[in-house]
């Protein structure tokens, strides 16, 4: 495959740019898509731990496969992307999901959720954004803010420590595909969740291999690798909990 470029970012209108000119094809290319979001679903779960009622908030929802997927299980669905371009293909994709009264969509950066209130939300999903984040701090101060008291948020992000974000460099291969992308250890994946006043639960190693922006044959040799070890796996999955104290610290 040839080599996919790196775009630039300078602004968060850069972001919203990229996500806006892939939102109509945008697809799952990291492996067969059913079973690749199955296998997030059953991480998913598996960190909430039955907390399945009430409001749930997807951050970079994009259009939104696991927030449909989710709302039978919520009274309240919300959610939210940079990209007005994502926003609308939620949007088509809503007025025909069973359970479309439940769901909304809005526009919103997740470094401010202006659309979202304080504590209103029982579960905060990230699902493939943390990394994108130009401001990683700000966007999980708001999400300590709109969580409830006992609510909980769910993250899955790439691992830092993945050896193909050391080795691509070296081979010339771009190995991001914003060049503000920020990939995290677990070390600083633990330091960001207390940074912002929430309280780590749960961290975990999941099997995530970035196939769609590797040469095959660096991509058959990791997706064997992710069975043998945490770091191989290739993404870190979490769960954290509100810290008290006012919702603007």
């Amino acid at each position: 495959m040839a080599k996919p470029p790196c775009f630039k970012v300078t602004g968060l209108a850069d972001v919203r740019a990229f996500f806006d000119a892939i939102a109509e094809g945008y697809h799952e290319v990291h492996g067969n898509p059913e079973a690749q979001l199955d296998y997030r679903l059953g991480i998913i779960n598996r960190l909430l731990e039955g907390r399945q009622h009430g409001c749930l908030l997807e951050i970079g929802c994009g259009p939104a496969d696991h927030l449909f997927a989710l709302a039978p299980r919520f009274e309240r669905c919300l959610g939210v992307d940079i990209s007005p371009k994502m926003i609308e293909v939620a949007e088509r994709k809503r007025r025909t999901h069973p359970c479309a009264r439940r769901i909304a969509f809005d526009v919103a950066a997740a470094e401010t959720l202006e659309c979202v209130g304080d504590c209103s939300q029982d579960v905060v999903l990230m699902v493939g954004v943390l990394e994108h984040l130009l401001d990683q701090t700000a966007a999980l101060k708001q999400v300590r803010r709109v969580l409830k008291k006992g609510g909980v948020f769910v993250c899955l992000t790439p691992n830092a420590r993945f050896p193909w974000y050391l080795l691509a460099p070296l081979l010339g291969w771009p190995d991001k595909y914003l060049s503000s992308d920020r990939f995290l250890s677990a070390n600083q994946l633990q330091d960001l969740v207390a940074g912002a006043g929430l309280r780590l639960e749960a961290l975990r190693s999941w099997r995530f291999v970035p196939t769609g922006a590797m040469p095959a044959w660096a991509g058959a040799i990791f997706s064997v690798a992710s069975y043998l070890g945490s770091v191989l796996a290739g993404g870190l999955a979490f769960r954290a909990g509100k810290l008290p104290g006012p919702p603007d610290e």
